[in-house]
């Protein structure tokens, strides 16, 4: 299949890249001249685990250009892959996609033959439909479903394993405008992934809100987690592992996303639930679950303050091990870590900072309130509590007898992800989210 992807960013360039890997004939498009130089010289502009071995099975198959016109002609089918920022109530803002489409109507309104245009980016319920299908309708001056296909077709992915879960999704949901256009991306994604998924192919806004509403129960999942560990640990005996283990493995629940720890965070579950609030209210709905989930996730730094504060006093340092949102990514955004962060500075506490990816991205929001070290035992070094707060693999294999010698006497560790049991061997304190607290 002939295949064409605008905006080539984390999400566009590894989906780009799966696709010219597997066969496909892609070209992409991007504004940025960065990114197209260095893919015009077989460079990854951006990191992701496993993108530099698909690039290498990919660049015979795939080219970069600005050229949005030639892109629309050359192939079949166009994906829309570009940033959809949250407005200030919570919406989506098309304006980005809403640009991309006005680029690709000369190449639409020349072109004779039947091209179906695909929305990835995650938009607000009734987009495709009110929004895109009219505007490309009026501008090509063609008829959607007879000359041109339109298809809502977002993704499910993590940051860190892009890659990964694109080839291999539990469902690809597909919002259709015709039945055509629908087969025909079906056909693509079977000829493309490593499994054999659910394909769930429907209306166009059915698949618009059945893409929040999958981010928002994933989510749901993750404050039961957590509003559980809280109470946990006001009970002595109790593990939280286990119990979240015995109830995970019924399945009507399933352990997926059922991991206490730290809340949600990153560019994507925090504002979908803002989004489908804002879609709810619009409609005169009323929702119970989604602020209750929202009030959960902002709580656990609540609980991270007291079980890091306790018997600390400010002027003492604190060590914060994990700023990303989760491992294997760069990405801070909406992090509880960088929450903890900035609250403990501002309350007088001495605070220093390690991770293995995320140091640039957190001094845009930590700026000099805090000491950024390369090296995790030397963020340790006078700390009375070390943080320990995303759980990379190499926070697992951490010599904490090193930790104890850097860090004052008695001080303790704060195992929010409780993979730090070789602490306790070392002579440190440890606290663990979800466990009760000593005294």
């Amino acid at each position: 299949m002939r295949i064409s992807v605008i905006g080539l960013g984390k999400l566009g360039l590894c989906t780009a890249a799966c696709f010219a890997a597997k066969g496909h004939e892609v070209i992409g498009v991007d504004n940025n001249p960065a990114v197209l130089s260095a893919l015009r010289d077989r460079r990854s502009p951006i990191s992701e685990t496993g993108l530099p071995d698909l690039l290498a099975k990919a660049w015979q198959r795939f080219m970069a250009t600005d050229d949005y016109t030639a892109a629309v002609r050359d192939t079949e089918i166009t994906l829309v892959i570009v940033p959809t920022p949250s407005l200030c109530d919570g919406r989506f803002s098309n304006d980005y996609i809403n640009a991309v489409l006005n680029h690709l109507v000369p190449g639409l309104k020349a072109k004779n033959d039947f091209h179906i245009v695909d929305i990835v980016s995650t938009v607000m319920p009734g987009s495709c439909e009110g929004i895109f299908r009219p505007f490309l309708e009026s501008a090509t001056r063609k008829i959607c479903g007879r000359d041109f296909g339109l298809v809502y077709n977002p993704e499910f992915i993590a940051l860190g394993s892009v890659t990964h879960d694109f080839l291999n999704p539990d469902l690809v949901l597909i919002g259709e405008s015709d039945p055509v256009s629908g087969a025909k991306m079906e056909k693509v994604y079977h000829e493309t992934l490593d499994n054999q998924p659910t394909i769930a192919r429907m209306t166009l806004t059915s698949a618009e809100v059945a893409k929040l509403a999958l981010n928002c129960y994933v989510t749901m999942k993750i404050s039961f987690a957590n509003e559980l560990a809280s109470v946990c640990e006001r009970l002595a005996g109790v593990d939280i592992d286990a119990v979240i283990s015995a109830i995970g493995a019924d399945s009507r629940i399933g352990n997926k996303c059922l991991r206490p720890g730290l809340g949600f965070g990153g560019p994507c579950f925090p504002r979908d639930n803002s989004a489908f609030q804002a879609f709810a209210k619009e409609l005169g709905a009323i929702v119970h679950l989604g602020p209750a989930v929202i009030a959960v996730n902002r709580a656990v730094v609540d609980r991270l303050y007291m079980l890091t504060t306790h018997r600390v006093k400010p002027g003492a340092t604190i060590a914060i091990f994990g700023l990303a949102y989760k491992p294997h990514t760069h990405i801070s955004e909406e992090s509880q870590a960088i929450q903890l962060a900035l609250r403990l500075a501002e309350d007088g506490y001495r605070v220093s900072v390690h991770d293995p990816q995320a140091l640039g991205g957190a001094r845009q929001a930590l700026g000099e309130r805090v000491r950024y070290c390369s090296n995790l035992y030397d963020a340790a070094k006078g700390a009375a509590a070390i943080a320990v707060l995303t759980p990379w693999p190499e926070y697992g294999a951490i010599d904490w007898r090193r930790v104890a010698e850097a860090a004052e006497e008695h001080a303790v560790v704060i195992d929010a992800w409780r993979i730090c049991a070789a602490a306790e061997d070392a002579g440190l304190g440890r606290r663990m989210l979800g466990r009760i607290v000593k005294t």
